[in-house]
């Protein structure tokens, strides 16, 4: 008899609400994984709890409630959506959903899987490129509940995710006259890539190759950046925020900006792309600021999610 199978889609998390001590319990297991900060346990934590706990939570709720909807965090409303697509999709798994950090919780939710009977799982985090502070965090999880479960690792090379990238930028780039793309990506602090051996720069490098390719841009019509930089320490550059500022000072007027690295809108793009980078944009005599949205309840951003389960699927079966 085949072993029932079932699917976990795994998103990064959010508060509960957008009040302030749902955001401060939510940071403080977010900023507190030593994967996510990797400093000394005696150096960072205190400066967690004693200084960025006090100050930051409210600062961050104030963005949450202006990306709140009625139902509640759009990242979570996005998931639960791609969570049921996939299910209608593929009714060959038992398909659920969790987040790394808040609610529901990765190790819940798997337990309560294997409690009704699933005994193959595969493990899908909604992210494209690896990190280790993004997909391996998930993987740390998973793997202290069982480690034979399989953890997809990334899925930025898969071919119908790129064309659909590209084709969601082209409706767009097409739409207007546009002085520049740019292709924003989450940052994380440089010494990551050059101590840590993270791939994560690599990969989203090679995001941008494929997706410009597929729209037949030149090297001056995009531009490759990273957001959400945090703290003192140097990150991946350049930084979006930064060239957002310069590039009307350019004769760089309209731009057209994508975040390939996020599956689903959230605070950073939201607020930070969306708000933020906008404000600073126009500021500095920018005119038109145009915003990709992430692919959230699309009905072909599934399928390709389910594609890429199938090619997963199929790579282990080769590999036992």
């Amino acid at each position: 008899m085949d072993k029932k199978k079932g699917i976990l889609l795994v998103a990064l998390g959010t508060p509960r609400s957008c009040e302030t001590e749902d955001v401060r319990e939510y940071l403080k297991e977010f900023l507190g994984d030593p994967l996510v900060i990797q400093k000394p346990r005696w150096l960072w934590l205190p400066i967690l709890n004693g200084i960025i706990l006090k100050v930051r939570p409210q600062k961050s709720a104030e963005m949450y409630k202006q990306i709140w909807t009625d139902e509640g965090s759009p990242l979570m409303s996005y998931t639960i959506a791609q969570t049921e697509q996939l299910q209608g999709l593929r009714e060959d798994f038992d398909v659920h959903f969790a987040m790394t950090y808040g609610e529901p919780r990765i190790d819940k939710v798997i337990r309560e899987m294997k409690e009704s009977g699933v005994e193959d799982i595969t493990v899908l985090p909604l992210y494209p490129q690896y990190s280790l502070t993004t997909v391996e965090p998930i993987i740390q999880q998973v793997k202290k509940i069982d480690d034979k479960i399989n953890v997809i690792r990334d899925f930025h090379q898969i071919e119908s995710y790129t064309d659909l990238l590209a084709e969601s930028i082209r409706e767009k780039w097409q739409a207007n006259h546009y002085d520049k793309l740019i292709l924003s990506y989450h940052g994380i602090p440089l010494s990551y890539v050059t101590k840590k051996k993270d791939d994560y720069e690599a990969q989203c490098i090679e995001t941008t190759r494929l997706v410009v390719e597929k729209l037949g841009l030149k090297e001056e019509e995009y531009e490759h950046t990273y957001q959400s930089k945090f703290g003192p320490e140097k990150w991946l550059e350049p930084a979006t925020i930064d060239r957002i500022a310069e590039l009307p000072k350019e004769d760089t007027k309209k731009v057209l900006i994508c975040s390939p690295a996020f599956v689903a809108d959230c605070l950073e793009t939201l607020f930070e792309l969306e708000i933020e980078n906008k404000e600073v944009f126009v500021e500095n005599g920018g005119e038109t600021f145009d915003f990709v949205h992430p692919f959230n309840d699309s009905l072909e951003f599934t399928k390709v999610l389910s594609e890429v389960i199938e090619k997963n699927k199929v790579e282990v079966e080769v590999e036992v």
